[in-house]
């Protein structure tokens, strides 16, 4: 008949309130987006970050830090006077290769990369070469006069 969205069991085997419940749009508190956006993988990864960014009791509240997108935080209660008090803490998931965090494209393709940095995930399959580096376009003056140009690996200037 029907799959179960959350399980991928057939409808047969769901009691009436378990399928109804299944079939609900949840959102997964990580990346705020909802589970038909997700792997079954990338959900498991996005909750177990979650689980172990979380102490028990602990709120959980949406924050944006500078221009990067929304992300999940922790409320830490620190020794001090009111409204000072509440610290936030960015949950972040880690890589699981060099253990740095992850940033927001290497989290939405977490299932895909297997959960690694995309360093790492370049080492893995053997794209260490130069030329697959962006490289950073810097405005630089030279005599009075703004230029687009970039430092290559090697520290070589070029025009763009």
């Amino acid at each position: 008949m029907s799959s179960c969205k959350v399980c991928h069991l057939d409808s047969k085997k769901h009691n009436k309130k378990l399928w109804k419940l299944h079939q609900e749009t949840q959102i997964c508190v990580f990346c705020s987006r909802s589970s038909s956006e997700h792997s079954e993988k990338l959900w498991r990864m996005h909750n177990l970050a979650i689980e172990k960014g979380r102490a028990k009791g602990e709120k959980l509240y949406p924050i944006t830090l500078g221009f990067a997108r929304t992300c999940v935080a922790r409320v830490v209660r620190i020794n001090a006077d009111p409204p000072n008090d509440v610290e936030f803490v960015p949950i972040y998931m880690a890589c699981t290769e060099c253990g740095l965090s992850l940033g927001s494209v290497e989290e939405d393709y977490a299932d895909m990369l297997d959960g690694m940095c995309l360093g790492c995930f370049r080492k893995l399959i053997g794209q260490t070469d130069i030329w697959y580096d962006k490289p950073p376009a810097t405005k630089i003056i030279k005599e009075g006069v703004k230029t687009r140009m970039y430092r290559d690996s090697k520290g070589k200037l070029h025009k763009l």
